[in-house]
């Protein structure tokens, strides 16, 4: 079964250079060849630039392609929270299970499981906070004019129908998160993201196009809500 990876290296120019890996992306196998065998920056660069890889051998780190393909290269912010964004949605692109970034700054390979674009991207700040306010603006470093904080809004999605006009978040998020809730699954956060993927099986009176492009945002009210009730958070 294809367990599909994003492996990327970031430029002195904020640019990601990532390839394709199709089978056994997981960490016990890419990951591995990662670390063992495209561990120095040269190496680490290279194996970003390959294009696409079939498999990776974590035993002796050659690398099988059935395609010849040059990397995917993307521009990222200068802004930190935003290029790990950027990053998630390129994996997320791939239908990746696993990004793969090379932390330049400790020379190591870190790893991510994706789980929805903004959580992840939320993992990958932290997993590479030490490239925040190095290659790119920390947020500490920037000036909260007007200009930055519409544009931050915009990431945040707080112009979209996520947010009531009050600025509160839509309670569609929180009745489609009940509704999960609701359901006869244990995983109910693996069922939204089963939704995300599957849009067709979303149930009614749930709308779909909603419900996939906000899909992050109703696992975290999941999330949320179980807080909440087990006593971890006065709020939510």
């Amino acid at each position: 079964m294809a367990t599909r990876a994003l492996v990327g290296w970031i430029g002195d120019n904020r640019k990601l250079t990532s390839t394709y890996n199709h089978y056994d992306g997981y960490p016990e196998n890419l990951g591995v060849g990662l670390s063992k065998f495209y561990e120095e920056p040269n190496e680490a660069r290279k194996v970003a630039s390959t294009g696409y890889i079939s498999y990776m051998n974590p035993e002796s780190g050659e690398i099988e392609a059935k395609h010849t393909e040059p990397a995917n290269v993307t521009q990222l912010s200068d802004d930190f929270n935003e290029a790990m964004y950027e990053i998630a949605s390129v994996a997320d692109s791939y239908g990746a299970d696993y990004i793969y970034i090379y932390d330049i700054e400790n020379l190591e390979w870190v790893d991510v499981k994706m789980s929805g674009t903004r959580s992840t991207a939320e993992r990958l700040m932290d997993k590479l906070v030490d490239l925040d306010g190095g290659l790119f603006r920390s947020m500490d470093e920037v000036q909260l004019d007007e200009d930055y904080t519409t544009k931050w809004k915009k990431f945040l999605n707080e112009e979209s129908p996520l947010y009531n006009d009050m600025g509160e978040v839509s309670d569609t998020i929180y009745d489609y998160a009940d509704r999960m809730r609701g359901s006869d699954v244990e995983d109910v956060e693996e069922l939204v993201y089963y939704y995300q993927n599957n849009p067709d099986e979303i149930p009614e009176p749930m709308d779909a196009k909603f419900f996939v492009q906000y899909a992050d945002e109703i696992a975290q009210a999941i999330n949320d809500q179980e807080r909440y009730e087990s006593g971890d958070v006065d709020t939510y």
